[in-house]
């Protein structure tokens, strides 16, 4: 399991570490999330008091323990409502404005789509995409790099 390592700051009283698994093991690559998504995003973001968007994360680092900290990143630390069930996607944005999903966490949320590995892929985009579709459905705190000027 090749891990990434993430500082976030996203106030003066909340730091924390987190540990973000590769995801290239499900896919054999990375999963790519077309610009559009992004753009949907912004329209969930703006209609409910249940996603925000801040500024947070401070450090970025790879399975090779090489710093990628200045990349447009999203980390989003999203909750499901009904279940309880806390989940981290780490989304790279690209140049085109798509995304690749690179990492997610936690432990539990990783071991889960390894256990599913045949359909990890398409039950990964589809909670990818419930999350804009059913926003009453979950608590999602959308983190971009600190360095990012608002």
């Amino acid at each position: 399991m090749k891990l990434w390592k993430l500082s976030l700051c996203y106030d003066e009283n909340n730091t924390q570490e987190l540990e973000l698994f590769d995801t290239f093991e499900f896919f054999n690559g990375y999963l790519k999330i077309k610009r559009n998504y992004f753009e949907k995003l912004i329209k969930a973001v703006n209609m409910t008091k249940k996603y925000r968007i801040e500024r947070g994360i401070s450090k970025v680092i790879n399975p090779e323990n090489e710093d990628w900290t200045m990349n447009p990143w999203m980390c989003f630390l999203v909750k499901d409502d009904e279940k309880q069930n806390p989940f981290w996607l780490l989304i790279k944005r690209e140049k085109d404005l798509s995304g690749i999903l690179v990492a997610i966490g936690p432990k539990q949320f990783r071991d889960y789509n390894a256990s599913i590995n045949s359909e990890a892929k398409r039950e990964l985009k589809r909670l990818i995409n419930f999350i804009i579709i059913h926003l009453n459905k979950f608590n999602c705190l959308i983190l971009i790099p600190n360095f990012v000027a608002s």
